[in-house]
């Protein structure tokens, strides 16, 4: 009889195979509710992150922004080493021999923060801050949004200007109460043709009380006026533009430029919102606009009104420039003992109310003082900005 052989198979189906519908080659999926909760997890990670990662950035920035300040107040320092006296705001006997008519301080300073290659470029019998048009990376402020927007054809721009300490004064009678009293016109200050120039000796209120320069924003480029069109954008961020046809000489209340803020850091008359449109359809003298060209639209700021005020101008000759940032509530400013901080834009100020005279003659006083001569103070910023307020004032 022939013999039968079964070979039995595992279960689930031969040749070692899963069977299709058992249990265990099931794969499980996600459900969708399961995947929206995974994905509003994930969404809530990056919420809580990005404004750290922002703040991180940010604070980068803003060491950037101080440290930049701080080689540029070094650089002053070696400027003085060599020639015992800090550079003239403009018309210094240095750039006067070179026949570079109207340069700034940062001219000079050039050779001193490693722009040597800039300042040999510049021809004699010109005028530097025409002639130079670079991206200087020291002179700008990486949270200035301005900046990024930055031309080839537009002139060297600067984050970083000189205090014009706390007293008004039109652009040939600088201040004397701040370093840059170095620039007043020559043909009317000195018969040689040299700006007046001081040393530290001259800052009788202490370098570590006494600022040297102050963080501004570069104008808006957006609100350039047309010059040939006599048109302009109105409105706009006040920081950012310089409020046209408003007297601002030493002899009015620093508070006609104040009051002309409005919500959110705009012009309470948005028509305030026009620039300067002197020469270059509005460039030449606004904001920062030439680092070579010493006017106190372009390198200088007052300490009269609190940080992140309006700026102001006649349109030619006097001007109340702010010190301004995008920098949450401060500025950074560097004092003459090359020391950085932040000043908040809560600092003291007061008297803005009052006028400060000078009766018989168009110079600015030598300190404030009211119609009867009686010095007063217009508050600790502006103290700090001044070489010789007689009051020892620290930063809180």
């Amino acid at each position: 009889m022939e013999k039968i052989v079964v070979f039995k198979t595992p279960l689930g189906g031969g040749g070692g195979q899963r069977n299709p519908l058992s249990h265990k080659g099931l794969r499980k999926a996600f459900t969708l509710v399961e995947l929206l909760v995974v994905i509003a997890i994930i969404g809530m990670l990056i919420a809580l992150l990005l404004p750290a990662v922002q703040a991180a950035r940010e604070a980068a920035r803003r060491m950037q922004c101080s440290n930049n300040i701080r080689q540029l107040a070094i650089a002053m320092h070696n400027f003085h080493d060599i020639h015992n006296r800090f550079p003239a705001f403009f018309n210094d006997e240095i750039s006067d021999a070179k026949r570079w008519h109207g340069a700034s301080f940062l001219t000079l300073l050039l050779p001193f923060f490693e722009q040597s290659a800039v300042y040999d470029s510049i021809p004699e019998n010109t005028q530097p801050f025409q002639e130079s048009k670079q991206r200087i990376a020291p002179l700008l402020c990486p949270t200035d949004p301005n900046v990024s927007g930055r031309s080839a054809t537009d002139p060297t721009w600067t984050s970083y200007r000189g205090s014009l300490g706390d007293l008004l004064a039109a652009r040939h009678h600088l201040t004397p109460r701040s370093w840059l009293v170095f620039g007043q016109g020559t043909h009317l200050v000195d018969p040689q043709g040299r700006g007046s120039t001081r040393g530290i000796a001259s800052i009788t209120d202490g370098t570590s009380n006494t600022i040297m320069l102050i963080e501004g924003l570069v104008h808006d480029n957006s609100g350039i006026m047309n010059r040939d069109a006599h048109t302009s954008p109105t409105g706009g961020d006040y920081r950012m533009r310089i409020a046209a046809r408003v007297t601002t000489y030493y002899n009015q209340r620093p508070d006609n430029c104040y009051n002309l803020r409005g919500p959110n850091k705009q012009f309470l008359n948005p028509q305030q919102g026009t620039l300067n449109s002197r020469d270059d359809h509005g460039q030449g003298h606004n904001l920062g606009a030439r680092a070579w060209q010493g006017f106190h639209h372009t390198t200088g700021i007052h300490t009269l009104l609190p940080p992140n005020s309006p700026s102001c101008h006649d349109e030619w000759t006097y001007a109340l420039i702010s010190a301004s940032s995008m920098h949450t509530g401060i500025v950074n400013v560097v004092f003459h003992d090359a020391s950085t901080r932040s000043v908040p834009e809560t600092i003291n100020t007061q008297n803005l109310d009052r006028q400060a005279y000078n009766s018989g003659s168009w110079d600015a006083p030598a300190n404030v003082r009211d119609s009867s001569g009686n010095t007063f103070s217009y508050g600790v910023w502006a103290d700090l900005g001044a070489i010789n307020s007689g009051r020892s004032t620290t930063l809180p």
